[in-house]
């Protein structure tokens, strides 16, 4: 885990993003979460582009991934992120 970053309002946690998986490459951001009584106001692009320029900093290459549909996908690429791969997620369920 790395560093986190947040946005206070009124004493209240509002958005919040962070650096997850790191390699000796690339650190992830991690946690993008907006408050939905928040949304729509810049702060998880303030956050983004924040966490970024803290990864680029160390010389690493920021990356991050979602799913396919995320609305914030556009807010991304404004960011400067490109898609590089489709990914398939496996999730593990029991069978009975």
């Amino acid at each position: 885990m790395g560093k986190y970053f947040g946005i206070f309002k009124n004493g209240k946690l509002v958005a919040i993003t962070g650096q997850r998986m790191q390699t000796n490459l690339f650190i992830e951001v991690s946690a993008v979460v907006t408050h939905p009584q928040y949304t729509r106001q810049g702060l998880a692009k303030q956050l983004i582009a924040h966490t970024t320029k803290e990864i680029l900093k160390e010389n690493k290459t920021p990356i991050l991934h979602t799913n396919k549909g995320n609305l914030a996908i556009s807010l991304y690429a404004k960011l400067g992120y490109e898609l590089t791969r489709d990914m398939n997620w496996w999730s593990y369920r029991k069978i009975s």
